[in-house]
C-alpha cells in the first residue's frame, strides 16, 4: 500500500447519513478512527457526519441521530462516505447526486457502505469501478446499474472510488484505510481496541460457503447446490441436475429428501423466487421481464408460484414497498400524525 501525503492538519472524512441507515454501520465506519486519534495522540481524523438537509437522520432502529450540517454548507473534505442500509432507492435524491457529483469533480476520495453504493451509482460515480454491495441488494443492483464492475467481496477499493458490503465489512476496509496511511502497526493496534483478531481482506467472501450456510458435508449435493444457485435464470428439471453431477436422477433426490427435507424443483424453484422478488422490491423491471429473468414460462405461472411462496401476487408485494415509501415520506414531512 502507498501512503498518502503528508498533510498539515486533520484528515477531515465526511460521513453523508442516508435515511434507515443502520446504527452498526455507523460506528464500524467512524469508530476506528476514533480509536486511531487515542492510539496516534492527536486529532489525525477528524469526521463529521451531514445529512441532506442538517436535520436529524432517522436509523433503521427507529433512532434519531443529530448531524453537524446540511450536505450544501460543507465540502466533502479528504473522503466522503455515504452511510446507507434499507432502501436506498427512496432516498436518494438530485440534490444529494449533485452534491456527490461536485464531490467527484473535486477529487474527493468517495465510497459508500452496504447501499451506499447504490448511491454512489445513481449518481454515475461507479461507472468503469470496481465496486461491491450487500448480497441482498446484488441481483437488483446489477440489473439497474450494467456499467458498475460489481462483486461480491467484502470491500473494494478501485483508484478514489470504495465500498464496503456490510457492517463488519466496513471496520475491516477502515483499517485498510489506517493501514495506509500509518502503517499495518497502528492498524492492529485499532483492531486489537475492538478485539477484532484480524482485518479481513477485501477479496474476502461476504457470505458463508454453501457447507456453512446449510451444515452439509456431503460435497455432491454441495456441489449440485452451488449449481442451481448459478442457473437462476432458468428452470433445470432433476435431469440436468444428475447430470451436472454425473450421478441418478433417484440419488439427487434422495440427497435432498435427506439433507434438506425438499424436492430438487422446489428448492430451486425457492430460490428463482427469491430472486424475483428482490427484483420487484429493488428496481422497477416489470413484473413480466421479472418472470422471465428468473426461469419461469410464463407471468400466470410466475404469479401462481409467487403467491404460493410468499402469500400474495407480484403485483401486491410491490405495491406493499411502493404504499410504504407513501407512509415514509407522509410520517417524515408530518402529513401523517403518529
Amino acid at each position: 500500500m502507498v501512503a498518502e501525503p503528508a498533510r498539515t492538519g486533520p484528515y477531515v472524512i465526511t460521513v453523508l447519513l442516508m435515511e434507515q441507515f443502520a446504527m452498526i454501520a455507523l460506528a464500524s465506519t467512524i469508530e476506528p478512527f476514533r480509536e486511531a486519534n487515542w492510539i496516534l495522540g492527536g486529532n489525525v481524523y477528524e469526521i463529521r457526519v451531514v445529512s441532506q438537509d442538517g436535520n436529524p437522520v432517522i436509523s433503521s432502529s427507529g433512532m434519531s441521530l443529530n448531524v453537524d450540517a446540511a450536505i450544501g454548507d460543507v465540502d466533502g473534505g479528504a473522503m466522503v462516505i455515504v452511510c446507507s442500509s434499507w432502501d436506498p432507492h427512496r432516498y436518494t435524491t438530485p440534490k444529494i447526486v449533485r452534491w456527490l457529483k461536485k464531490q467527484a469533480r473535486l477529487g474527493v476520495r468517495i465510497g459508500g457502505v452496504e447501499t451506499g453504493t447504490y448511491v454512489l451509482a445513481s449518481a454515475g460515480l461507479l461507472d468503469g469501478y470496481k465496486a461491491t454491495i450487500h448480497w441482498e441488494n446484488l441481483e437488483g443492483f446489477i440489473e439497474t446499474f450494467p456499467k458498475v464492475n460489481i462483486s461480491t467481496n467484502l470491500f473494494e477499493v478501485d483508484r478514489s472510488r470504495f465500498s464496503a458490503a456490510g457492517a463488519s465489512a466496513a471496520l475491516d476496509l477502515m483499517l485498510y484505510f489506517i493501514e495506509e496511511q500509518h502503517g499495518p502497526g497502528i492498524a492492529t493496534a485499532v483492531a486489537d481496541g475492538f478485539v477484532h483478531r484480524r482485518a479481513r481482506e477485501g477479496q474476502s467472501p461476504q457470505r458463508a460457503d454453501t457447507r456453512e450456510r446449510f451444515n452439509i458435508k456431503h460435497p455432491r449435493l454441495v456441489r449440485i447446490l452451488e449449481f442451481l444457485a448459478r442457473n437462476l435464470d432458468r428452470h433445470l428439471d432433476v435431469a440436468e441436475m444428475a447430470q451436472a453431477e454425473n450421478i441418478s436422477d433417484r440419488e439427487v433426490r434422495r440427497l435432498f429428501s435427506a439433507y434438506l427435507n425438499s424436492t430438487p424443483q422446489a428448492y430451486h424453484r425457492s430460490l428463482r423466487l427469491h430472486k424475483a422478488r428482490a427484483l420487484l422490491r429493488q428496481t422497477t423491471i416489470s413484473v413480466i421481464d421479472i418472470s422471465i429473468c428468473c426461469g419461469f414460462t410464463s407471468s400466470s405461472d410466475f404469479s401462481r408460484a409467487f403467491k404460493r411462496e410468499f402469500g400474495l401476487q407480484p403485483v401486491s408485494d410491490r405495491q406493499q414497498v411502493y404504499r410504504a415509501d407513501w407512509l415514509h415520506e407522509q410520517d417524515r414531512t408530518g402529513a401523517v400524525s403518529s
